[in-house]
């Protein structure tokens, strides 16, 4: 069943485009990957699907659902959360308070003492501080709140804008684990990366070149292609 689709997106700032024509299809229970290049217009699409952005031409639908023209907490109600590139935490905020923040109880349909509880068991090193102030973590460690706050709503799909970025390999394959939990947990993944590793844990996705889709395809195909062997992985 297709969860979200992307048809003839366009996006442009003034008379510069940073989309141009990007259709693609994200089923329900996998992980699709944008991989791309820094400007191929990946962060674009993103801030597009959550409502930041107006698109200057194409259609986007969630079940069925037309989320062009929907504000940003609108897109947010209908089962979509959006984890931004640098994680954004509110620094003189608690890691707890972080994660409340986002909380829409008509959402997650539970407690928030409930929702705070799941985060925790995802990740436990956050109840270790959860009094702590978020600018007082490591990257790592405001990646888990920045993915945190995100879950406290359970959303049917969850996007990430390069949650590897500026990590530590060990650090890195840490949130890829915990992102591998949510998938097997029944969330749906979008995933922006420039590191194509993350194919390895991907169903399928798009290559993104200068705005436009360069290669498309199952995670296999897209590892196996010549284009990503000589642009991504150096062989």
């Amino acid at each position: 069943m297709t969860l979200l689709a992307v048809q003839n997106l366009s996006v442009a700032y003034g008379d510069l485009f940073a989309v141009r024509d990007v259709s693609f299809a994200v089923d329900e229970g996998t992980v699709f990957v944008l991989l791309g290049a820094n400007g191929a217009g990946k962060t674009s699409i993103l801030r597009t699907i959550s409502g930041l952005l107006r698109p200057r031409a194409g259609k986007i639908f969630a079940e069925g659902t037309d989320l062009v023209g929907m504000k940003p907490h609108e897109v947010a109600r209908n089962g979509i959360s959006h984890v931004p590139e640098g994680r954004r935490v509110f620094p003189n905020l608690t890691v707890e308070d972080n994660l409340t923040v986002s909380y829409l109880g008509s959402r997650a349909n539970i407690p928030i003492a409930d929702a705070l509880a799941s985060v925790y068991a995802l990740f436990p090193r956050l109840a270790e501080r959860r009094a702590q102030l978020g600018g007082t973590l490591s990257g790592g460690e405001q990646q888990m709140v920045a993915i945190g706050r995100a879950m406290m709503n359970f959303p049917k799909l969850l996007m990430l804008d390069e949650p590897s970025l500026g990590l530590s390999p060990v650090m890195a394959e840490l949130v890829f684990e915990r992102l591998a939990e949510i998938r097997n947990g029944g969330t749906t993944i979008l995933l922006v990366e420039q590191n194509a590793t993350c194919l390895e844990m991907a169903t399928q996705g798009i290559i993104l070149a200068n705005g436009s889709i360069a290669l498309s395809g199952n995670a296999h195909s897209l590892q196996d292609s010549e284009f990503v062997r000589r642009a991504y992985l150096g062989v």
